[in-house]
């Protein structure tokens, strides 16, 4: 049950806080930009900011957009954030008529506050600005806010566990969480934001029946929060209490992924306010910002999949977490962490993260790079170079509310390359580049440094992620949600006979459709459901109802949609009959219609020439067939070797062979034909062998103009050095389908 406090307490609570950051008040030295400990400013219209507290702004989407929350007692009026250039301050007068005004919503907060959220965007790097936030009556004081240049690369600061309360005496937490805050930031005053990883608050019993709010007032108190942005995700603490999201206004939040209810091991407390797995991006380093009261690795793993397909050229992979993997104190046992350590590893590890920062055992924690639940090596090395598996780190609090005991002081866990615990607060300096990522711990009563350690990558680092789902339908449906978020119209095939779909990617991309794959009968949950975020209206179905039954347009109108089926009567007419729609083309490729790999090696390289590919039994083309190219005049190319598409095919076209000794020579020889007209910054891996994903797969190809990468055979030799060879830079690498297309361990041989 809440607890409200009377309306004096809470004025008297709000005059308590610090609204200074940069504070204009009415006296003169706050225009030169110094901090002020006025109990109430006035903005220069005489209104009182005193019913304004606890703001805070955040990374959002990149970094030229800012996401800011405050709490008010303004229930009616919309929230307004103004904002200018420090340049066109007069004195103390914040330079309305030169600001720019945003205006964002309003929701229900704690104690019957209005949690406020605006976004603010346009932002120029290395510019000073001043703001203030209201609701274009009554106006916080004005605080400064410089932006940052991060054209070679960027800090931040990352805390862990301020846990405001958990000392049992909220006035001490907050005087050192204050204390700490302001020498990191005094020391690194470039840093581009704080990253908080969970437990801002302790919602706990030192509160004696009050609301949390208390303990949020004190997790704002640094003067220095209203300066610089703070990213901030749910600990397990925020679970005991109401009140985190109506505080943090996250970007990109999933309404899907990150969902705390029940994880089996403690329940949500917070009213479904603890939010969910969300990320951003700044500079070269994509952040995703894991609500780990989920305990459920998959659903994170397909939130982070989906941002690493929004971003994917992103340098550097950096997760944020609140519950440690890899810690040294009290938690390291804990079932629900044990839990955790058997499942999350292996995706960090599958999808290229490259660190993952994380708190929750009060006591400081570095690994070594671990592959999966494995160290890559034991030797303590402050620096590494390209190195294989991931980092962890586990921060110590960075108030000092509350320590853990090490556990085994004398003795070194598989995992552990540095442990510490001064029973000290501590804060971490994080520099990135385009070529290193360093962590650089301090105790913050001193200011000297506890550890610190590099990565360093070279431009030939590649980044690495995996579209699967449970089945071939489920993965058809999850390369559609990383490569479209709406389309007209989608292209339906036969998940169960291939030869319908390989002249589908051609015409897909005519359409700019992806392809579904269905079973015979049944549509498929998956593919219902990506049909309806899509917002398809109109759905192509390739192949006669041999291949796609009747039963299947039935239940695709039953949705509403207009349904078209392309087919003749057998797969070589089908074919013809889908080529017919895509036009007068220049080229045509001739492929097995008995074997698949070699249609679909050329399959991405048709799509963006918007060339058909027909079908031949390898004997011989039909009459249809033949007439159809000469009559287009259009340039034969026959895919295959002479095992598979007979020689007096290609001599009857005047056609020329492209083939290797087997498929996946073939595919090279396809890929080095066409070489130029692909965008190498991304790469598709499909398996040689079991043909459905990468089908599905072929329409996503065609749409980012990337080539396919057939894997498979005992020797990978020629395909890595293609890979090695061909990939730009920093690229990506989609390996499509799951450990049973392509296994992880083939993966690693191929990248390494």
């Amino acid at each position: 049950m809440k607890h409200y406090l009377k309306k004096t307490a809470l004025f008297l609570l709000c005059c308590s806080l610090v609204f200074a950051g940069t504070a204009i008040p009415m006296s003169a030295n706050a225009a030169t930009g110094e901090n002020t400990t006025t109990n109430q400013s006035i903005t220069s219209e005489g209104e009182t900011s005193a019913n304004i507290k606890d703001i805070t702004f955040a990374p959002c989407k990149d970094v030229s957009q800012v996401d800011f929350t405050w709490y008010s007692n303004n229930k009616t009026s919309d929230p307004e954030v103004q904002i200018a250039l420090k340049s066109d301050m007069t004195g103390s007068e914040f330079p309305e008529s030169k600001a720019k005004s945003f205006k964002g919503s309003k929701s229900d907060g704690n104690d019957g506050y209005v949690s406020n959220k605006v976004t603010v965007t346009d932002l120029k790097q290395a510019t000073e600005y001043v703001y203030r936030v209201g609701d274009g009556t009554t106006w916080s004081s004005v605080n400064n806010y410089t932006t940052q240049n991060i054209s070679s690369g960027f800090s931040f600061l990352f805390a862990g566990d301020p846990q405001i309360g958990a000392g049992g005496d909220i006035n001490k937490d907050t005087t050192g969480w204050v204390d700490s805050v302001k020498k990191v930031t005094d020391k690194f005053p470039t840093s581009s934001f704080i990253l908080s990883i969970g437990d801002q608050v302790n919602n706990g019993k030192e509160l004696n029946g009050q609301t949390n709010e208390l303990e949020y007032d004190g997790y704002f108190k640094p003067e220095q929060i209203k300066n610089i942005p703070v990213a901030a995700i749910p600990g397990n603490h925020e679970g005991y209490g109401v009140g985190h999201i109506t505080h943090f206004n996250s970007p990109n939040m999933s309404d899907k992924y990150g969902i705390f209810t029940n994880n089996g091991y403690e329940s949500d407390n917070s009213n479904g306010t603890t939010g969910n797995d969300y990320y951003f991006v700044y500079g070269n380093t994509l952040f995703m910002m894991l609500n780990s009261n989920d305990i459920n690795a998959e659903d994170h793993k397909e939130f982070m999949q989906q941002a690493i397909a929004a971003n994917p050229d992103a340098k550097w992979r950096v997760v944020g977490m609140h519950h440690s993997i890899y810690s040294s104190a009290n938690h390291e046992t804990d079932a629900d962490i044990a839990a955790r350590r058997v499942t999350h590893p292996q995706v960090f590890q599958e999808l290229g993260v490259d660190v993952v920062l994380d708190g929750h055992d009060h006591c400081y924690t570095r690994s070594y790079q671990m592959e999966n639940d494995q160290a890559v090596s034991g030797k303590d090395d402050t620096s590494v170079t390209d190195p294989n598996g991931v980092l962890y780190i586990t921060a110590n609090s960075a108030s000092g509310s509350k320590y853990y005991e090490i556990q085994e002081p004398n003795y070194n866990n598989y995992y552990e390359a540095k442990k510490e615990q001064d029973k000290v607060p501590t804060f971490s300096n994080i520099s990135v580049t385009d070529k290193s990522f360093t962590i650089s711990t301090y105790r913050t009563d001193n200011m000297t440094s506890i550890d610190s350690y590099t990565i360093n990558k070279t431009n030939s680092h590649k980044n690495v992620s995996r579209i699967a789902g449970q089945d071939r339908y489920e993965t058809a449906a999850k390369i559609s949600q990383n490569n479209w978020d709406e389309a007209g119209a989608a292209v339906l095939v036969s998940g169960q006979s291939f030869a319908d779909a390989l002249s589908a990617a051609p015409f897909a991309k005519s359409k700019n459709a992806p392809i579904l794959l269905t079973s015979s009968d049944t549509l498929s949950d998956s593919t219902k459901a990506e049909l309806s975020r899509l917002k398809v209206r109109t759905v192509y179905i390739i192949g006669g109802t041999g291949v796609v039954s009747d039963s299947i347009e039935n239940s695709l109108r039953n949705m509403k949609l207009v349904v078209k089926r392309i087919s003749g009567n057998d797969r070589y007419a089908t074919s013809l009959a889908v080529a017919k729609q895509i036009g007068s083309p220049k080229q045509v490729f001739i492929a097995s219609g008995e074997g698949f790999a070699d249609g679909l090696s050329v399959s991405s390289y048709a799509s963006l020439s918007g060339s058909p590919i027909l079908l031949t039994n390898g004997k011989e083309l039909s009459s249809d067939i033949l007439e159809y190219v000469k009559d287009n005049s259009s340039t034969p190319y026959v895919i295959g070797g002479e095992g598979v598409v007979d020689d007096s095919i290609v001599s009857g076209l005047g056609a020329e062979r492209i083939s290797g000794t087997d498929r996946y020579s073939t595919n090279l020889a396809v890929l080095d034909k066409f070489d130029g007209k692909y965008d190498m910054s991304n790469i598709y891996l499909a398996s040689g062998n079991d043909f459905a994903d990468a089908l599905s797969g072929s329409a996503a190809a065609g749409e980012k103009n990337a080539p396919i990468v057939l894997v498979g055979g005992s020797d990978l030799s020629n395909t890595k050095n293609y890979i090695q060879k061909k990939l730009n830079g920093v690229g990506q690498i989609t390996i499509l389908g799951g450990e049973a297309s392509i296994p992880q361990n083939t993966a690693n041989e191929l990248l390494q």
